[in-house]
């Protein structure tokens, strides 16, 4: 130590911290918080060399071996005139060592308090180990700027001279507008992109995890923060560096599952991307909340025991995080059934709506009048779902009514007139056509229609739907025949005759289907269905789509899934198989 007084150069004080630790390794520190043994260590044999360079000198020779002592079992020997003891280590890696008790951390500065006044046995011209300790600083700190300051920056602040304290909270400032001044330029002066910008966020706590590692170095070995302010500036700097490395976890771990999204080559069908971003921050949070608890261990806080000790709190907090759980279950239960994936639009309850994205707690649903509803997921997964987006084929349902006084022949022209136009039309499936005359209303003859269109876009199906029921009413009017209203009608003058030509012709033309076997009741001859197929120009003549078969994909569309091509062909045993 005086060697390094006289000439302070880095070999002298790096001798000067070797000799510091191996009187350190004399020491049980096993209790202290693992952030704190050193200084705690090297704090303690100051104290250990004031208290044993103050009290009588003690005989080694008079140290007994194991054998001699008084209880062999316990292998405890206390130093005559002081508290301290020399023990045997029972656990941990030094087990079987003998060294200055766990305890000694304590009573030492309490012993050296009360024999303080007493002469300190020493060939250096020093008052206190302890006391000089504190003015040490390395050799990066020069000593004629140490000379020449003011008596007052010598007092103790928190066992830790004045000018250390500023020295400390200097260099606390200078680092913290860097740090802000480096985030304000990843933030806002780099290029932003999805697949870089979250990569650049991580080295912000990057940036701040080696800046607090710096920070100990600089505090610890060249400045020589003691006492109580070395027990607040390393519990900062701890909680910093911890929270740094959470966030840094939590940046990387997002910005990996980020990545995988944003890859072109991710097959998206196998896995949806939400549930990527979802298994993202789950991994994330159990990697801070690990991360946040061996920090707090570091300080010395007793995880373990806490979490052992929650006991009975703890079925409280199960209570209380229960319908966090639940919609965290239900999430998952989502993603594993998959009833619905995001894109798809679906009917649960009594609204309709598309999935907009599936998270950890709820799951979020643009309505059809645009509004976006969210709706926890353990209750969405109990819910009755419809999922429109996995249909083949759509249904087209209507019934229509006819007047009574119809004539049944006439009826049965229309009913074969529709049957074929069904047949004719190329967006209809043949297999599936059903139009019957299905009862006597209050005002009207019913026919039953009920056909599937070839289509899984919404617009498409709803022109399509349009287009038939014109032909509907086209061929009703043909036929002489008009709708139903549901009215009643009083008559002051004679009613109008009724086209007699045309329902003439219909009936002709029924008694031609008789007389040359081809009646179309119950049911049509497959050879008259398999030569009308297709046969109809569909979208009708004059659109703009009239040249093409293919499905109408407007711009903004409506559709029922982002995933169409997921949605396998029906077959025709899947159509038969239908329900009425």
């Amino acid at each position: 130590m005086s060697k390094y007084t006289e000439t302070r150069t880095v070999e002298n004080y790096a001798q000067v911290h070797l000799l510091n630790n191996q009187f350190i390794s004399l020491i049980d520190t096993s209790l202290e918080p693992a952030a704190k043994r050193q200084k705690a260590g090297s704090e303690t044999s100051f104290y250990l060399l004031d208290a044993l360079g103050r009290v009588p000198e003690i005989n080694l020779k008079n140290i007994p071996d194991i054998e001699a002592l008084d209880d062999p079992e316990t292998a405890k020997y206390r130093l005559p005139g002081t508290p301290f003891h020399i023990s045997m280590v029972t656990s941990g890696s030094r087990t079987g060592e003998f060294l200055f008790a766990a305890e000694t951390i304590r009573s030492a500065p309490r012993f050296y308090e009360g024999i303080r006044s007493m002469k300190l046995r020493s060939a250096l011209p020093i008052k206190s180990w302890n006391g000089m300790s504190r003015q040490i600083s390395g050799p990066l700190i020069p000593v004629s700027a140490l000379s020449d300051l003011p008596a007052i920056f010598t007092f103790g602040i928190l066992d830790t001279p004045v000018w250390k304290v500023l020295l400390v909270m200097l260099s606390a400032v200078t680092t913290y507008v860097g740090l802000r001044f480096w985030h304000r330029i990843l933030t806002q002066k780099l290029p932003q992109s999805a697949r870089n910008t979250p990569r650049y966020r991580i080295l912000s706590p990057v940036a701040l995890m080696l800046t607090t590692l710096l920070l100990e170095k600089l505090f610890e070995y060249q400045i020589n923060i003691t006492g109580r302010f070395y027990d607040l500036q390393i519990f900062l700097l701890v909680i910093a560096f911890y929270i740094a490395a959470t966030w840094a976890f939590w940046l990387s771990s997002r910005a990996f599952f980020d990545t995988v999204i944003l890859d072109p080559t991710f097959p998206r069908q196998s896995l949806d991307s939400s549930m990527v971003s979802l298994v993202g921050q789950i991994i994330g949070l159990i990697g801070g909340l690990l991360i946040v608890g061996y920090g707090a261990s570091e300080l010395g806080v007793p995880v373990l025991s806490m979490l052992t000790g929650l006991g009975i709190g703890g079925i409280a907090v199960a209570l209380a995080v229960r319908p966090t759980l639940e919609n965290l279950i239900g999430g998952f239960v989502l993603y594993l059934d998959r009833p619905v994936r995001v894109g798809d639009y679906c009917t649960f309850g009594d609204q309709n709506g598309t999935i907009e994205s599936i998270g950890g707690r709820s799951t979020a649903i643009r309505a059809s009048d645009r509004t976006l509803i969210t709706i926890p997921n353990a209750q969405f997964a109990d819910m009755h779902l419809i999922n429109w987006a996995r249909c083949d084929e759509m249904l087209i349902e209507e019934v229509i009514g006819l007047r009574y006084g119809t004539d049944p022949d006439q009826l049965r022209f229309v009913l074969a007139k529709i049957r074929e136009m069904f047949h004719a039309h190329p967006r209809i499936s043949p297999a599936t056509v059903r139009v019957r005359f299905s009862g006597f209303g209050r005002s009207e003859l019913n026919i039953s229609i009920r056909v599937y269109a070839q289509t899984r876009e919404w617009n498409d199906f709803h022109a399509i739907r349009e287009d038939v029921l014109f032909r509907i009413v086209d061929i009703v009017a043909g036929a002489g025949c008009e709708f139903a209203l549901p009215t009643q009608t009083l008559f002051m003058e004679k009613e109008p005759e009724r086209d007699t030509d045309l329902a003439e012709k219909a009936t002709k033309t029924v008694a031609s289907w008789r007389q040359h076997k081809t009646f179309p009741f119950p049911k049509m001859s497959a050879e008259r269905a398999k030569k009308l197929e297709g046969t109809l120009q569909y979208p009708p003549p004059g659109s703009p789509d009239s040249t093409t078969s293919d499905e109408i994909m407007e711009e903004g569309s409506e559709r029922l899934s982002l995933h169409l091509e997921d949605v396998p062909p029906s077959t025709e045993t899947e159509r038969e198989g239908s329900p009425p």
